[in-house]
């Protein structure tokens, strides 16, 4: 995943995204009775101007991937978030928390809620997980929109330094 993940997200290698997508309907395969209360899964989304639209590219291969209709993905051409405009990434290399965090509430506030999230219980799916803090942002507002729950699920972690 170190070296895939970032060819996917940076370099357009949009093949990868089929396996993500794979990875993620096995992993709620075998995890189902720890999701099977879950009423949509959605992805965190990408800026409208970044190439390529990553997470959007995983979760359409998810989707495609459920052929048993099993799981409730987020119809791919109907997604409940979009992202309105370009903020600054919260991957910068060397960045403080604080520049973290600051990057994530930017990044939920340029979020649009597209479909009702009332009384849902939401499974959150993003690429990268640093230090929680755009989970965290984006759980509180689809809170905020009326989300029972909001459970994250992620394809990598990034090691402590």
């Amino acid at each position: 995943m170190k070296q895939t993940l970032p060819r996917l997200k940076y370099e357009g290698m949009l093949g990868w995204a089929m396996i993500y997508g794979r990875l993620i309907v096995g992993w709620l395969d075998t995890h189902a009775a720890e999701v099977e209360d879950v009423d949509v899964i959605i992805g965190n989304p990408t800026a409208p101007d970044r190439r390529p639209q990553h997470v959007e590219a995983i979760m359409r291969a998810a989707s495609d991937a459920n052929r048993t209709g099993r799981w409730p993905f987020a119809d791919p051409d109907k997604p409940v978030l979009v992202k309105t405009s370009t903020t600054t990434a919260s991957a910068a290399t060397g960045a403080f928390w604080q520049t973290k965090w600051a990057a994530a509430e930017a990044h939920a506030k340029a979020l649009e809620v597209c479909s009702p999230v009332t009384g849902l219980t939401v499974l959150l799916v993003d690429d990268v997980f640093t230090t929680g803090a755009q989970m965290t942002t984006v759980a509180r507002l689809l809170r905020q929109f009326g989300a029972r729950e909001v459970r994250g699920l992620v394809l990598a972690r990034a090691p402590w330094r």
